[in-house]
């Protein structure tokens, strides 16, 4: 799968939501793919293509809806968002990092779009790494899959070792 959505604001800024199958054998050994049980994992990458102004609530919004058609219309997808920690973005509270920022506000934009929707069988799960800086990824799926992606974040924490 690979799904692509395109936003460009009314200011002129260009967002590009990318949504694609990650390569299972390449993360799992045969026993976690054979447990796994054709659950599939599917990267989101959330890029800044143009511009430099606030990100508003509205394209906030779009992309969280975007994201939630994806998952409902893929319903044996586990969702996996990497927290950018190569580019820097405004933020009020300096001691936070960026990669830190990003992974709240993720957990934000989750928690209010599954509240103002009523929905409550998907689940984010946030991982924490710790390594020569912070690493955040968010696992996002059904309730039902919550031993898939505990498998997924045993897998995850172990090769950060």
């Amino acid at each position: 799968m690979k799904v692509t959505h395109p936003i460009k604001t009314s200011e002129g800024d260009e967002y590009l939501v990318l949504i694609e199958s990650m390569a299972m054998d390449t993360l799992f050994d045969e026993e976690d793919i054979a447990f796994l049980n054709g659950v599939n994992l599917v990267e989101i990458t959330l890029e800044r293509v143009s511009g430099n102004h606030k990100t508003t609530a509205k394209v906030l919004t779009e992309i969280s809806q975007f994201i939630a058609g994806v998952i409902n219309d893929n319903s044996n997808s586990i969702l996996y968002f990497y927290c950018d920690d190569m580019h820097d973005i405004p933020r009020r509270d300096k001691f936070t990092s960026p990669q830190k920022f990003r992974s709240n506000l993720f957990s934000r934009m989750f928690d209010r779009y599954i509240t103002s929707n009523g929905i409550d069988d998907y689940i984010n799960t946030p991982l924490e790494i710790k390594a020569d800086r912070s690493i955040y990824i968010h696992l996002i799926s059904r309730k039902q899959h919550q031993g898939y992606v505990d498998c997924i974040k045993s897998r995850i924490y172990l090769m950060s070792k």
